[in-house]
């Protein structure tokens, strides 16, 4: 087991969650300016996504590395690693207010949507029983006097991050599609959105893009942790697959497939070329933050469109 150090600490509970959020901020920039009807970029869905990011993710870091901080007797009476989960809940709940008020400022239809998506993304590694809808269930069966005698068995527990190969696809799906239907949901409600993206963008494409690059980033993650998760009988797809070689083949088939759907766009065309060389260059040995460039194959390309474009916010 790796020693636990206050860098690391740091790393995980603040700085991942941070760098990863900032992909959301930039796709939920890009898809608020190109359709919004005034060209305009709308802080409520921005705000919305990097907080439910760092939520997500520093919840999931933070429970982890409370369990391997309360495992090490050498940490324990350690008052500085005390000290920085005090900061890590601070820094939490700063974020589910700064979320909340984002969420107060939009229509009900936005709140409905962010729960639906954000909700399995915070549930990531929470066990869930449906023994309590069982029971509930039950007394409502004994209520209107239609009890059947069935003899009791466990009711079965569901872990989202269990469930073979849809780890990486639930995720694009939650960063794709979610991002793009907050959007719509805050502009629709304000009466903001365009009825006709800017050339060279199309909804298509923004949903196709988004869902596939952050697919494909989850599984190459899914290969840096190849060897651990092989062991623990984590079922991730390069697990099930049981080869790296045969995944990253899939990923580039994933990348080239999306560029030639949308030639016509030089962004996602540079995007998908340069996520494809990451597949090759990236490897289960490759450092962990070198993965933080991989997040980031869009974001780069999204600033590129950007700065290229008169935005007025």
């Amino acid at each position: 087991m790796a020693i636990l150090t206050i860098s690391k600490l740091a790393d995980e509970l603040f700085l991942r969650p941070i760098v990863i959020s900032m992909n959301s901020l930039a796709l939920s920039a890009l898809m608020s300016c190109v359709m919004s009807a005034n060209g305009g970029i709308d802080w409520r869905p921005i705000t919305i996504w990097v907080t439910s990011d760092i939520l997500a993710m520093g919840a999931d870091h933070l429970k982890d590395k409370e369990e391997e901080f309360s495992s090490d007797r050498n940490n324990v009476n350690d008052p500085r690693f005390a000290s920085w989960f005090i900061y890590a809940r601070i820094f939490l709940t700063a974020n589910t207010v700064l979320l909340a008020w984002a969420l107060s400022q939009c229509p009900i239809s936005t709140l409905l949507t962010t729960a639906a998506f954000v909700a399995p993304a915070l549930l990531w590694t929470t066990p869930i029983s449906f023994e309590r809808f069982a029971l509930i269930s039950r007394r409502l069966l004994r209520t209107f006097g239609k009890e059947m005698h069935q003899p009791y068995t466990s009711a079965p527990v569901l872990v989202i991050k269990r469930i073979p190969g849809m780890k990486a696809i639930f995720n694009g799906i939650i960063r794709g599609c979610g991002v793009y239907t907050v959007v719509f949901s805050v502009l629709s409600g304000s009466g903001n959105l365009t009825n006709t993206l800017p050339s060279p963008w199309s909804v298509a494409q923004l949903i196709v893009w988004s869902t596939v690059n952050r697919t494909c980033h989850a599984i190459m993650t899914d290969v840096r942790d190849f060897e651990d998760d092989m062991k623990a009988g984590v079922p991730t797809i390069p697990v099930l697959l049981g080869s790296i070689l045969k995944t990253k083949v899939i990923l580039t088939a994933c990348h080239m497939l999306v560029m030639l759907a949308f030639i016509e766009n030089k962004y996602i065309m540079g995007s998908c070329l340069f996520a494809t060389a990451l597949v090759w260059m990236l490897g289960q040995h490759s450092p962990k933050k070198a993965f933080l460039i991989s997040s980031h194959s869009q974001s780069l390309f999204i600033i590129w469109y950007m700065f290229t474009t008169h935005i007025h916010i």
